[in-house]
């Protein structure tokens, strides 16, 4: 494996568990609590339940490397839509109360770089593809 690849697999790593503690957070939380915010959002409660379990089992298939396109895509589609039904009055470093859509903008670059990222030698998805 070259340079390149390992650095790819910290950051997928990474990335991966981001997103399934994003998602665990939501029901520790109470998904409840979660659904609240989403309808003072003007969204349907039930859509965090949704949100959150793509959040846990994408993070746990991007950690393992499986279906790392798709789920870079997902990410980035939920990244697209935080920004425009939380974030964005907030402004990019936010209010000084609540923090702005900087991390966002991160998850949103990085759920792209993955869809087009070459696969991993140490992914299900390469071992899968075997080439």
């Amino acid at each position: 494996m070259t340079k390149q690849q390992y650095m790819t697999l910290l950051v997928r790593v990474v990335f991966g568990f981001m997103f399934f503690m994003h998602g665990l957070v939501k029901f520790q939380g109470g998904i409840s609590n979660t659904a609240g915010y989403f309808e003072s959002l003007g969204l349907i409660g039930g859509f965090a339940f949704v949100v959150a379990i793509v959040e846990l089992v994408g993070g746990l298939l991007l950690i393992l490397g499986l279906g790392t396109r798709i789920i870079g895509a997902i990410f980035a589609i939920l990244m697209v839509g935080a920004i425009f039904t939380a974030k964005l009055p907030l402004g990019l470093f936010g209010d000084g109360v609540m923090a702005g859509y900087e991390l966002e903008v991160v998850y949103l670059a990085l759920g792209i770089y993955f869809m087009f990222a070459e696969r991993s030698p140490l992914s299900l998805d390469k071992t899968i593809a075997k080439n």
